[in-house]
């Protein structure tokens, strides 16, 4: 299962069933079919994040008929192109650690899932640890690193901070920046000496 980092937890959820019920039933879902499965009180709710996933780029809309909605297929794309990411080893989501590089294998993926990153020098990497969880990044993941990016106030982000490496939220408080954890149970760090972002997380890939 694909997780995208520019679509909501539910967009994301949205996002697979439309997927899923294409897959079994050979057509879209209906909204109602959409707000019984989600439990929404109204259709509104899920045509509201509907509308979403098609300015984001993930569907397609044809009016307003019954099972209208066009899903955008990673496999019947004619423009997709497969590319090989290296995975480098494993980065901690919780205590920061030291991060050996590790080239243990490869990931195989369609292009559009790592949009506009063509040329950079993209590396994946597995999580382990659960201080993530809240941005819906969890132990045994795998995320796609993109070094060649600035990276913004908001952002999933790999960090080096006081020698140590770990998968973070990017943060500012103060004029400060710090790296944030999405998990009650874990701290957030600030760096004592110095702190370096060696790449953002450009998409998340979970096996099912």
């Amino acid at each position: 299962m694909y997780s995208y980092p520019n679509l909501t937890r539910r967009q994301n959820q949205v996002l697979s069933f439309l997927r899923n019920f294409k897959e079994e039933e050979g057509i879209a879902p209906t909204y109602r079919e959409i707000s019984g499965h989600f439990g929404f009180k109204s259709t509104k709710a899920a045509l509201d994040h509907v509308r979403a996933l098609e300015k984001k780029g993930f569907v397609r809309l044809h009016g307003n008929r019954s099972r209208s909605i066009e899903i955008v297929s990673l496999e019947s794309d004619p423009k997709g192109n497969v590319v090989s990411i290296p995975i480098l080893g494993e980065v901690p989501a919780g205590t920061p650690e030291k991060l050996e590089e590790n080239r243990t294998d490869a990931i195989a993926i369609d292009e559009m899932i790592i949009n506009n990153c063509k040329g950079h020098q993209l590396f994946a990497l597995k999580v382990t640890g659960e201080s993530m969880i809240g941005r819906n990044i969890c132990d045994g993941d795998w995320v796609i690193i993109d070094p060649n990016v600035p990276p913004k106030e908001g952002e999933v982000v790999v960090a080096l901070i006081d020698g140590d490496t770990t998968l973070k939220t990017l943060s500012k408080k103060k004029g400060r920046y710090f790296l944030k954890s999405e998990n009650p149970n874990y701290p957030d760090w600030i760096p004592m000496k110095e702190m370096t972002v060696q790449g953002v997380v450009k998409a998340l890939i979970r096996r099912i």
